[in-house]
């Protein structure tokens, strides 16, 4: 940049909370359903580690809070041990780039399917 250019706001840094990012472009939850049997597979360590940035900030995708609170096939959880160790090495794939990452936690409310043999939408 040039110094006598006007910063580009996306690109500056800004503090959220305990957090200091390098830049304000933030990666929003995106619906993958690809975790088969509610765990994280191995090619989401991928997926995660292309898309974060020294400073930057990811959300994950949805993850179902309990067995009950699913609302999509294949959408990963966080209520067994397996599907916490699966989040692990995504988790610090994310973290080893220097990239700050929550994880989006959410129950579909009336619309949950624990059978996900019928989805209503309303």
């Amino acid at each position: 940049m040039a110094a006598n250019s006007t910063p580009v706001p996306l690109l500056t840094p800004y503090k959220m909370g305990r957090f200091e990012l390098s830049h304000r472009a933030v990666m929003p939850p995106m619906t993958r359903n690809r975790s088969y049997n509610n765990t994280p597979q191995p090619h989401a360590i991928e997926y995660y580690a292309q898309r974060a940035s020294e400073g930057g900030f990811l959300i994950s995708e949805s993850a179902s809070a309990s067995d009950i609170s699913k609302r999509s096939p294949n959408m990963p959880g966080i209520w067994t041990e397996d599907q916490k160790e699966a989040w692990k090495p995504i988790v610090d794939s994310v973290h080893g780039k220097g990239c700050i990452f929550f994880c989006q936690i959410w129950h579909p409310g009336r619309l949950s399917d624990s059978n996900l043999n019928n989805f209503i939408f309303g």
